[in-house]
């Protein structure tokens, strides 16, 4: 049976929108780039997936006739875009075509059957536990940047590791990502019971998934969340995000944590720091983003160069009374650390030009960043 229904366009416009990263995976197989429209009860749900990755959003929408047909997401998408009226009206054809229509015309658009289209993973929903969007929100920002871009490290640091901790009674969620570099940790507090998560030593969720993942927690307050054997779970009244996990071991990390001297530091003001290795990142040369630190007593010299255009230097009064040292690090590493800190100040500690630097802060207890130092 054709399908025809009548939608408002910013509904649809909404639902296409959130799609376009997951459709957008250039592949061989043609219908991954297509969305699946199909109907339920005065509803339209709009489903994608590129195999890893798989979503499903319902909106409101009036049925003229159930169906189902698969449409090309980008152009879709552009034609609700650009489309100067309130509703769309949708109407399948002969062939598999479909009409598209607005208030000041029509588009035809070569369509694929519905058949062709993947199945949508299964999930048990008694897994789902509920957490505040928010929390999901922070760990991602807090880690994403450091996890490792496909090809340039081992394969299992091209996704962040999951894990449940316990500590004083209390149960945290703690994301984990490394690029070989560095490495971020970050834990949030969870009322819900987190044990009934399938969390094992590697749970590991690509890059791709938590950004999908960091989209679907914007403008809400809760989500139905789960991991279960292969997969993790999303879920909202209308919207459910599936990511297809990844195999493999994630390095052991909690050594490079542990062999950390925290008994000397230099507390620095963040914002003058943030600033700073702006400036520095200027004259950083493009590869490696090497900044000196040139530490003494009260004060620390951020230095760079770049044979192609000059050099820089400033000095940053800081607290500390411990030995002069003089090591360098990736500006850049430094750079998206700060900024996701919420602290006035931060506090360095570093005990030697060959040993990790590890950055904390009073306002964000639970997060730590471990930077390696590079030669100079």
């Amino acid at each position: 049976m054709p399908i025809i229904v009548n939608i408002a366009k910013d509904d649809l416009l909404n639902g296409l929108a959130s799609l376009q990263n997951i459709t957008a995976k250039k592949g061989t197989i043609a219908i991954l780039s297509n969305v699946l429209i199909s109907t339920g009860n005065d509803m339209v749900e709009l489903t994608c997936t590129d195999l890893e990755i798989g979503m499903r959003c319902r909106l409101p929408a009036e049925i003229l006739s159930p169906g189902s047909i698969t449409l090309p997401c980008k152009k879709l998408f552009e034609i609700v875009r650009e489309a100067s009226c309130n509703h769309i009206h949708i109407e399948e054809k002969e062939n598999s075509w479909v009409q598209v229509s607005v208030e000041t015309g029509d588009y035809n658009i070569a369509g694929m059957e519905s058949e062709e289209f993947p199945n949508f993973p299964e999930y048990n929903s008694d897994n789902l536990i509920t957490v505040e969007a928010g929390n999901i929100q922070e760990l991602i920002d807090k880690t994403i940047f450091s996890i490792a871009n496909e090809g340039e490290s081992q394969f299992t640091l091209t996704g962040v590791l999951v894990e449940n901790k316990e500590r004083d009674n209390q149960k945290f969620l703690r994301f984990v990502s490394s690029d070989g570099h560095r490495l971020t940790l970050m834990q949030v507090p969870m009322s819900a019971d987190i044990d009934s998560l399938n969390i094992k030593k590697n749970t590991l969720i690509p890059r791709k998934g938590v950004q999908e993942m960091r989209k679907f927690c914007d403008g809400i307050e809760e989500v139905s969340f789960a991991i279960e054997e292969k997969q993790a779970v999303l879920k909202t009244e209308r919207d459910i995000l599936i990511i297809r996990l990844l195999n493999g071991d994630f390095p052991d990390y909690k050594p490079l944590v542990d062999i950390i001297n925290r008994e000397k530091y230099v507390e620095i003001a963040k914002e003058p720091l943030v600033h700073a290795f702006r400036r520095m990142n200027l004259f950083a040369e493009d590869k490696f983003n090497i900044v000196q630190f040139s530490l003494m007593p009260g004060k620390i010299v951020l230095s760079s160069q770049s044979l192609d255009i000059g050099n820089a230097r400033e000095e940053i009064d800081v607290e500390y009374s411990g030995d002069e040292l003089k090591l360098g690090f990736n500006g850049k590493y430094f750079l998206e650390t700060l900024s996701v800190m919420k602290s006035d100040k931060v506090r360095v500690y570093i005990s030697s030009n060959e040993s990790p630097c590890m950055v904390l802060s009073e306002n964000d207890p639970e997060f730590i960043s471990i930077i390696m130092p590079m030669h100079l």
